[in-house]
């Protein structure tokens, strides 16, 4: 691999330095290149290009960690934060993975995977040594493939700035601050569901249709739906029926159909390309769904 840092990653400040990672591990060793630049005393931001071949990592810091992917894609891997897992392909530039502080994050990738990415740690206890009106956030789960536009805003303005040189501590810490602020808005989950509705509140609900959004060309699994709102699996697939109207499956089933369907009406690819892009396992039986579900052929769509 070049010695080089990918072009997205050159206008790097100056004064960064090439440092070997702590606590950041790939399989094999020697295919990532990083730049780090320090933020005292709160934080650091790093720049990681990884070499476009089959891998694994691991990473466990003392640090919360935001990964934010400025390019890349991941047709086949798995990846899982302290048991929270997503397979399958994965469109990095469209999302971003907070890792807290403690957490295990590891995963691999197959044989066309593109990764590029900025690692933004961040230190709470300094964060609230340098900032009196910061409280410490806690009990802060991890977010997988988050799509939040504002999250993402605030994460690529804060690599903007770091990049050009040409801000003080203060914005920088107001813009960590509203970082963390965010972190903690998408995780307002109650631990248990209301007892007088037995329904999900609107953040449960929009985090679940966030997340089957993402993941529609990929295995959706029971567990992994009831983790994000801390529900056994029995409970969460009568509590999803109450405030969805139909089974989880049905519901997965239902969003998967209505992708093809817009990408049948919106582009020329082929219904087999379509059908295994929105996660069904062959022609039989995503005709079979899409017929029963929009009371047509998939095929008819595209006449004249």
């Amino acid at each position: 691999m070049s010695s080089l840092p990918h072009a997205d990653v050159q206008a790097f400040l100056d004064e960064a330095v090439e440092s070997e990672p702590q606590g950041l591990t790939y399989t094999p060793p020697r295919i990532s290149q990083m730049i780090r630049r320090t933020l005292p005393p709160w934080g650091a931001i790093e720049c990681v290009q990884v070499a476009h071949r089959p891998h694994r990592f691991e990473m466990r810091r003392a640090q919360h960690q935001f990964a934010l992917y400025r390019q890349g894609s991941v047709s086949d891997g798995e990846v899982s934060i302290d048991g929270l897992r997503m397979a399958g392909p994965r469109a990095l530039d469209q999302f971003v993975d907070f890792i807290p502080a403690g957490a295990l994050f590891e995963g691999w990738t197959g044989e066309r995977a593109r990764v590029g990415y900025a690692l933004v740690s961040i230190d709470e206890d300094q964060l609230a040594a340098v900032c009196p009106t910061y409280r410490v956030q806690t009990d802060l789960k991890p977010l997988i493939s988050c799509h939040d536009a504002f999250l993402r805003g605030l994460l690529e303005r804060l690599d903007q700035v770091v990049r050009s040189g040409k801000t003080d501590a203060l914005y920088l810490e107001t813009l960590v601050m509203l970082l963390m602020q965010e972190v903690r808005a998408l995780q307002q989950l109650p631990e248990v569901v209301p007892v007088n509705t037995g329904e999900f509140g609107p953040v449960q609900r929009q985090r679940l249709i966030d997340y089957i959004e993402a993941s529609l060309a990929n295995e959706v699994r029971l567990a992994d739906l009831s983790n994000i709102v801390n529900l056994s699996p029995y409970h969460f697939s009568r509590v999803f029926r109450r405030s969805f109207g139909m089974s989880p499956y049905q519901y997965l089933l239902l969003c998967r159909v209505n992708r093809a369907k817009h990408l049948i009406t919106t582009t020329d690819r082929s219904l087999l390309d379509i059908a295994l892009d929105t996660g069904f396992a062959g022609a039989s039986q995503f005709s079979r769904a899409f017929r029963r579900i929009v009371g047509q052929a998939a095929s008819q769509l595209r006449r004249p």
